[in-house]
């Protein structure tokens, strides 16, 4: 019997699995009914999952493990693996143990593969991949706006270089609408037209896998009707016959002050014209209203979270490290890349052997 007793999460384990995670994995926090709700939403679109958790002696959750499918690169026998350790419980066999639980559900699941994300810089994940069967593959960065930066006058971020592509766009009609807005001003088949538009821009993200179409119940209810999105922080580039040409989103877990930025895209015709960055300027104009709201509302796990980076709020975004066109705008807003993310994946043949 392993050291670590692994068993299926309960009822009761949610909020200590998510702090498990956010330990772990402080860049991508979770509090316990989103960490819940989004393991959920595997059963209601019909995908296979399993979210187990590892206990250290007398009960206490040192360890979490997630299979889940991705809507967005769906294969019905392709999986992702999320795993965290308590980063004090981390090198004792913890992750060992639950992957060992892991990896034998994937062989009765007929599995084809299992990819992950783990920081090329982590102490111990990419050896713990390898030594797995395990092979690296697209390289992610993460980077990060310091929105509370006390160097800073007024803002994270000179606005002076981008109002020139703000004032050029304005005088051709494109206008920039929330939303908030949008729903307010009532305008009609907005959920419709929303997927719509991200059905189009999402087309030529960089992914480790193939791209599959979102359908609409996902897409509403996985981005519209998410917890943790910021209808005020949603955005929409509307060109002057009122055709929508481009989004940019942010998001914001109850656990944390930090803000995260979704999917940032424009339609191909519109492509190289500056509507990313006035999108860009937007949302950090947004997320700086927002910081500072943050460091007045915050929620005790937003406040735990926050102590450890001594009260700062940061703005991050995450891209391929091949979709060099984001990659530069997120530069010239200041943004700092993190150590890059790398996507592993094991493969199994068909006889379900690795």
């Amino acid at each position: 019997m392993s050291r670590w007793p692994v068993r299926p999460i309960q009822d009761t384990d949610w909020d200590a699995a998510a702090e498990v995670w956010t330990l772990a994995h402080p860049h991508d926090p979770f509090s316990g009914p989103e960490l819940r709700h989004q393991t959920e939403q595997q059963t209601t679109w019909g995908y296979r999952h399993t979210a187990l958790v590892a206990e250290a002696e007398g009960g206490a959750v040192v360890g979490l493990g997630l299979l889940s499918q991705n809507p967005g690169m769906y294969h019905p026998q392709r999986f992702g693996l999320e795993l965290a350790v308590r980063p004090d419980w981390q090198g004792q066999g913890v992750g060992a143990a639950l992957w060992q639980e892991l990896e034998e559900t994937l062989r009765g699941w007929n599995a084809l593969s299992v990819r992950t994300l783990a920081r090329e810089d982590h102490p111990l994940a990419p050896h713990f991949l390898t030594r797995r069967g395990f092979t690296p593959g697209k390289r992610y960065f993460t980077s990060a706006l310091n929105l509370t930066d006390k160097s800073f006058d007024a803002a994270p971020f000179d606005e002076g270089p981008f109002l020139a592509t703000e004032t050029r766009l304005m005088a051709l009609g494109v206008r920039v609408r929330s939303l908030a807005e949008l729903r307010e001003a009532g305008t009609p088949d907005l959920p419709r037209r929303l997927h719509a538009l991200m059905s189009d821009v999402r087309q030529d993200v960089p992914r480790s896998e193939p791209a599959t179409p979102l359908t609409f119940e996902v897409f509403d209810e996985a981005v519209l009707n998410d917890s943790c999105l910021l209808p005020g922080a949603y955005l929409i580039a509307q060109a002057p016959g009122g055709e929508w040409i481009g989004q940019s989103t942010l998001f914001r877990s109850e656990s944390s002050p930090d803000l995260l930025t979704g999917l940032t895209g424009v339609t191909r015709d519109w492509r190289g014209q500056g509507v990313a960055t006035l999108l860009k300027l937007h949302i950090l104009r947004v997320a700086q209203t927002l910081a500072t709201q943050a460091l007045a509302t915050q929620t005790p796990a937003a406040q735990a979270l926050a102590a450890q980076t001594d009260g700062q709020v940061f703005l991050r975004t995450d891209n391929a490290s091949d979709n060099a066109p984001m990659l530069a705008i997120n530069d010239r807003f200041g943004f700092v890349r993190d150590p890059a993310s790398v996507s592993w994946v094991l493969e199994f043949g068909a006889d379900g052997q690795s």
